[in-house]
């Protein structure tokens, strides 16, 4: 397709809105860590089964919405996890370091 058409079609998602995803942060009660303090998560959550699918989790450390320590402990909820820290990406890691995340997940499947 080429980066302009990749971009086009990227446009043209984006600008469906956000409104889907965001209703999931909503309907989810999680609040953003402020001034450095860890996030919230909503209790009272059933116990969730592990997820048996290998999978890959791509994580930029300079991240200021999802924080690394969201990290901590994933392994017991997922099986057959690797993760791949990337320590200058952001939020956006994959706008920020795109052959590097295509490289991990090509190497990983």
């Amino acid at each position: 397709m080429g980066i302009a058409g990749d971009l086009r079609e990227y446009v043209a998602n984006w600008s469906r809105g956000l409104t889907g995803g965001l209703n999931y942060y909503r309907a989810a009660q999680l609040h953003s860590p402020v001034d450095g303090a860890q996030g919230t998560a909503p209790s009272g959550l059933p116990p969730m089964k592990p997820i048996e699918v290998p999978t890959l989790v791509i994580w930029g450390e300079k991240d200021t919405a999802l924080l690394t320590g969201n990290l901590d402990g994933l392994e017991e909820y997922v099986k057959h996890l690797t993760v791949r820290r990337v320590a200058d990406g952001t939020h956006w890691v994959i706008h920020e370091k795109t052959a590097l995340v295509i490289q991990d997940i090509r190497a990983f499947l």
